[in-house]
């Protein structure tokens, strides 16, 4: 059983990576890879211990990278590469004051489109780094004036990662708006990894919320940035997994698969078998670890 796709205290998960690696032993995971968002900082404290001690598996290095393609803000999976440059470009760009600069940015343009859209938020409503994530904040200010739900979609309205996606990827959410200006492209992504001898993966095609999703996985694919495609996922279904395993071997392109565990914060979502029945078997991996 592999898991490729996980997340500790280092980005948006709420394990620390002893006890991420405790669990994936217990969970009888053969294969791992933290793939923490825009950070490669497990690693570096990986290089600090034998981590035998609490994991015995293959672990493969991995990062979860925020891009823009098309206009929609996704994600790109990059394992096996050299840790010191894509380490050094992460902490660069992602630096903090760059973060603040972007997420301030990303707020008022968020701001700005609910007034020109009639969606009612507070007035002066300011953005406060470290509290909330620009997108949850709207959000929750949002949700706040009965009069929106009008407006904006019932599944967004009462789930924040719906919103969040919407916001992000579905050109006919009310509150959509393009990252283009905020996060690189992905074919610059894609060039960093392969650049640093890694392969570069499309993460969760069905998790976001973009209209006519395999245009946009044939569309990306002969962009020519993917060396393969997340085919398991634990919120595809047995539909979705069967089209990309098709995908994959049409195309000539590798596979991958993960739960997108964030530990304690999405119990339900447990490492290695997803929602209970992933169980991936590291077979679909033979031919690139």
């Amino acid at each position: 059983m592999i898991d490729l796709h996980t997340h500790t205290n280092y980005s948006d998960g709420t394990w620390n990576v002893k006890t991420l690696l405790e669990n994936a032993q217990k969970a009888g995971v053969e294969v791992l890879s933290i793939t923490d968002h825009d950070t490669v900082q497990a690693y570096k404290e990986l290089a600090t211990f034998d981590y035998s001690m609490y994991f015995i598996g293959k672990l493969i290095k991995g990062c979860e990278f925020s891009c823009v393609f098309n206009g929609y803000k996704i994600e790109l999976l990059g394992y096996n590469f050299d840790i010191e440059t894509i380490d050094n470009w992460l902490q660069d760009y992602y630096s903090s004051d760059n973060v603040k600069m972007r997420y301030k940015k990303e707020f008022d343009l968020l701001y700005e489109l609910c007034n020109e859209k009639g969606i009612k938020v507070s007035e002066n409503l300011e953005y406060h780094f470290g509290k909330e994530f620009p997108i949850d904040q709207i959000f929750y200010d949002v949700i706040k004036y009965p009069e929106n739900k009008l407006k904006i979609a019932l599944e967004a309205w009462e789930n924040p990662g719906v919103f969040y996606r919407s916001c992000t990827t579905d050109e006919n959410f009310i509150l959509f708006f393009t990252f283009n200006e905020l996060l690189p492209q992905a074919e610059d992504i894609s060039k960093l990894i392969r650049e640093n001898r890694g392969k570069v993966f499309l993460a969760h095609l069905y998790h976001y919320k973009i209209p006519r999703e395999e245009e946009f996985l044939e569309k990306i694919t002969k962009a020519g940035m993917l060396d393969g495609v997340e085919v398991y996922h634990s919120s595809f279904n047995n539909a979705q997994i069967k089209f990309l395993e098709d995908y994959c071997k049409n195309c000539n392109l590798l596979m991958s698969g993960g739960t997108d565990c964030h530990g304690d914060k999405k119990p339900e979502r447990k490492l290695g078998v997803g929602y209970g029945n992933m169980n991936i078997n590291k077979s679909i991996i033979r031919n690139w670890i």
